[in-house]
């Protein structure tokens, strides 16, 4: 019998986050990367998961994000995902009220705002992937993202016939820049693959210390 091929899967953190996990699926946060990754490829041996993702900062409407962030962190240490990280920072920037406003000059209002930046993620995410690739890590290689910073990468890899799939965060709208990849395939995220891949509300970590589920997560 032939070995089962490997893929190595790769997830943008804040791209899960945003498209799938802030609003749509809240109640799917606990969730176990691991066992998701062998949910969305059950024909592969899943040779690694690299989840890329920045440390948050306490905002003054949830000063307890960092604390939760770093108990999912924990959690996710149990398993064999590694955690890249890269940076967070806020940025402070006038942009146009909207709706636009004119004020006596006939210039639009703007405003000051602090708007939250992830710095680094990208970037490492793209360095993994191409080095990964290039050692030959895998059969092939699966990006959570949708980001399209990120088809630059995928062209070159692609030029060199590597095995790439898109799991999109966004179900059909994902960014179409990614048409332009060379993937072999594109997958979604069911609802019922993050229902199945949750952690369970307490475990424990290699020195026997209890991890459990932040309380305000549903």
């Amino acid at each position: 019998m032939n070995p089962r091929k490997t893929v190595m899967v790769y997830i943008d953190g804040f791209s899960l986050y945003k498209g799938m996990l802030q609003r749509s699926f809240p109640e799917y946060k606990w969730l176990d990367l691991e066992a998701l990754a062998a949910r969305l490829f059950p024909r592969r041996s899943v040779a690694g998961v690299k989840f890329f993702t920045a440390p948050l900062k306490p905002l003054t409407n949830d000063p307890g994000v960092g604390q939760r962030q770093q108990v999912y962190w924990r959690a996710l240490q149990t398993t064999r995902v590694e955690i890249v990280e890269g940076k967070f920072n806020f940025s402070k920037q006038y942009l146009p009220l909207h709706p636009e406003e004119l004020d006596e000059a006939g210039r639009v209002r703007t405003v000051l705002i602090k708007r939250p930046e992830e710095k680094g993620s990208d970037v490492a995410l793209a360095s993994h992937l191409i080095v990964d690739a290039l050692e030959n890590r895998a059969d092939s290689y699966a990006l959570i993202t949708n980001d399209s910073d990120l088809v630059p990468p995928l062209q070159l890899l692609s030029a060199r016939g590597k095995d790439l799939t898109l799991v999109s965060v966004a179900n059909e709208k994902y960014n179409k820049a990614f048409d332009t990849a060379g993937l072999q395939t594109i997958r979604q995220i069911r609802r019922g693959a993050l229902a199945s891949s949750q952690f369970p509300a307490a475990l424990r970590d290699a020195e026997g210390r209890t991890i459990r589920k932040p309380p305000t997560w549903p």
